[in-house]
């Protein structure tokens, strides 16, 4: 079971167990579309009130994104902060030391390749946004393309919604060939 610190995710989170519960309630109403908010809101009521979690669990649960990851989530709460106290000593002597040793990156020109373009090959990661807005507005602005490719990949994310994504897709493709239409009449 994977653990989350709640207390990481939220500024200024309160400690006290009675409010924690209704900052994240008031969370989930002021932003019942946030994925975020919905995950913490349905944990907290699933470890701190079963009977209301079993009562919203089934409308909730369908606005997560990942919802096979949804069980192996616990959440911790901090009843307190820690702090963890060292002495300035410890401290001055460290930096003494890393000022007297200071690391240093060697260039060796027998292993450097200039051919190589390593910026390429960073751990940038593709952040691909899904959603049925941005693939309307594609449609809309004429990438009717992305928006098929957009709405087929959000059709098999939520099978449950299968007839609605397929009809929007068959919408987008119709305004395909009206547009095709349109221009072949005004030539």
């Amino acid at each position: 079971m994977k653990k989350i610190e709640i207390n990481n995710f939220f500024e200024n989170f309160p400690m006290e167990p009675e409010l924690q519960c209704a900052l994240l309630e008031a969370y989930h109403q002021n932003y019942p579309a946030s994925h975020f908010v919905t995950f913490f809101y349905l944990k907290m009521l699933q470890e701190k009130s079963p009977k209301k979690y079993e009562l919203l669990k089934g409308k909730l649960l369908l606005s997560i994104l990942n919802r096979k990851e949804f069980q192996n989530y616990k959440l911790e709460y901090l009843s307190e902060p820690e702090f963890v106290e060292t002495g300035t000593d410890e401290i001055a002597a460290l930096a003494a030391q890393f000022q007297q040793n200071t690391p240093k990156i060697k260039f060796d020109p027998a292993k450097h390749n200039a051919d190589i373009n390593l910026a390429e090959f960073g751990e940038i990661e593709d952040i691909e946004f899904l959603s049925e807005t941005l693939a309307m507005v594609y449609a809309q602005q004429g990438y009717t393309g992305k928006a098929t490719q957009m709405l087929k990949k959000l059709l098999v994310l939520y099978p449950e919604k299968n007839t609605y994504f397929a009809a929007l897709i068959e919408t987008v493709k119709n305004s395909i060939n009206q547009n095709k239409n349109l221009e072949e009449s005004n030539h």
